[in-house]
């Protein structure tokens, strides 16, 4: 593998979004009515809950038309309050520029958050942001803390993406047998929910994404 291989490989890598482990079954269509309306009386009282349920339900289109700045919205409230699933979806919104222009800086502050807190999705998505130098000042080493991080807690995609790093050397020793171990462990991992839970930083439940 070369330097320009693994360069190409990570300009083409896409922030892991919420859309991997699907979207909560809580509030589809055919029970929307009365449940909407509690959830959205819940959220305006302010659960946080709450709120990141409704941010979804816009999101996703759960029970009303799809409408991202909607979402946003209600991901901000949630992530403002320290909801690390409404942060790192947040961030995901900022980073891609669903809802309107993107703004990696934005998209980093709010991945970082929740990456301290141990959510393995956002810990990756901060790592590709340092590794392209996107809204971030480029920083091999910071990026090969952040997708190893999301890697030891059993996310195939950082998985991958850490054995391309140490098959180069970028941010890390040059190790071509970790590189192999890791691509082959990768390959034999196929369950996305593994990138959308929580690791070691936090004893917290797996996300209901």
């Amino acid at each position: 593998m070369g330097n320009l291989k693994i360069v190409l490989a990570f300009v083409a890598l896409l922030p892991i979004s919420g859309i991997a482990q699907g979207p909560s079954s809580a509030l589809m269509p055919e029970n929307a009515g009365g449940n909407f309306a509690a959830l959205t009386k819940k959220a305006l009282a302010g659960d946080t809950r709450s709120q990141l349920r409704l941010g979804t339900a816009f999101e996703f289109g759960q029970g009303v038309d799809k409408n991202f700045e909607e979402a946003m919205h209600w991901y901000r409230i949630a992530a403002d309050r320290g909801d690390p699933i409404a942060q790192t979806n947040l961030g995901y919104f900022y980073e891609t520029g669903i809802g309107g222009s993107a703004n990696p800086a934005e998209a980093a502050k709010w991945y970082l958050r929740a990456a301290v807190s141990g959510f393995v999705r956002a810990q990756f998505n901060l790592g590709t942001l340092y590794l392209r130098g996107a809204g971030v000042e480029r920083n091999d080493e910071v990026a090969a803390h952040w997708i190893s991080e999301a890697a030891d807690a059993g996310c195939p995609t950082a998985m991958a993406a850490l054995g391309l790093l140490y098959a180069d050397g970028v941010g890390i020793p040059r190790d071509e047998q970790k590189a192999r171990e890791l691509i082959q462990k990768a390959a034999k991992k196929d369950d996305p929910r593994l990138c959308t839970r929580y690791g070691k930083a936090t004893n917290r439940p797996d996300s209901p994404r």
